[in-house]
């Protein structure tokens, strides 16, 4: 791909007003806040985004209001899930028509499949979509941990922008930065491994820790893409405390949208059947933050 799309993408939630309903108002204010931040990006309706929880239309809605609101100022990805590969490409179709620019893709989920298997699926979604394709490896939710050398024959349709690598290997950003060359980016997608995948390269950082701490994400890649790793290491031991509770909870997701919750940044709550965070948890992540 020319003219790549690179830096930190900040991952919305889905903030939701006290009748359940979702709360487009917030979100704008989210966004403004994330784009004043100085983001790169931002995706929606990834698992930080509750996708698996909204409706078709609630999804549509939330990617038509946010693409209006940002304008083009940052590109704007659009989580696009589903088991069967006819049923990705219709999504990532209807990401196109909405305004994306361009749309986040898995393997099939739950089915456990072989990496093998499940790039042969993926295939029909890379030949077929008009968006730029970034391929979320999420092993430890998806069932399928997919290596550089399964990614390999997906480099042949130009749709291949870019790989979230979340299996938390410690040295897989530089492997698949060697196996995909330089026409694919490779981010970070595990956020208590964001510098170290600077370190190895990487061309950005797909952060659900950005929209709860958008400046302190964007100061961390600022340092590490200037080469000035001083300051990345000084930034990231104030980071890794907080990015650590997060990464470390079955809740992360409530745990985000509370802590906002306590900053002014209302989220409402999660939607079922997703889980809360505990009090305890919540307080130990604001104190971290508040040391920042």
């Amino acid at each position: 791909m020319t003219d790549p799309m690179q830096g930190v993408f900040a991952v919305a939630t889905t903030p939701f007003s006290s009748d359940g309903e979702q709360d487009l108002a917030q979100l704008t204010r989210g966004l403004e806040r994330v784009l004043s931040a100085g983001v790169d990006g931002v995706l929606l309706l990834g698992a930080t985004g509750e996708a698996m929880a909204l409706t078709a239309q609630e999804q549509e809605a939330q990617v038509r209001h946010a693409v209006d609101v940002v304008d083009g100022r940052v590109p704007l990805v659009a989580g696009c899930m589903d088991y069967r590969p006819a049923d990705v490409v219709r999504r990532v179709a209807q990401a196109k028509e909405w305004g994306a620019a361009g749309a986040m893709v898995t393997p099939s989920y739950y089915g456990g499949l072989d990496a093998e298997v499940a790039v042969a699926a993926l295939d029909e979604v890379f030949a077929a979509s008009e968006l730029p394709l970034i391929l979320y490896n999420n092993p430890h939710s998806v069932g399928t941990d997919v290596l550089p050398e399964h990614m390999e024959p997906l480099l042949r349709h130009e749709s291949f922008w870019a790989v979230k690598e979340t299996s938390g290997a410690a040295t897989r950003v530089r492997e698949l930065r060697d196996a995909l060359g330089d026409d694919v980016q490779v981010f970070v997608g595990a956020d208590g491994l964001a510098l170290e995948g600077y370190t190895q390269g990487a061309a950005g950082w797909v952060a659900a820790s950005a929209w709860l701490l958008p400046e302190q994400c964007v100061a961390l890649a600022r340092a590490a893409e200037s080469g000035d790793w001083a300051k990345a290491v000084e930034l990231w031991d104030g980071l890794s405390a907080p990015l650590s509770a997060i990464e470390g909870s079955h809740h992360f997701i409530s745990l985000i949208k509370q802590t906002m919750g306590r900053l002014g940044f209302e989220q409402g709550p999660v939607r079922s059947p997703l889980g809360t965070a505990s009090a305890a948890d919540v307080e130990a992540l604001l104190s971290a933050v508040e040391r920042l």
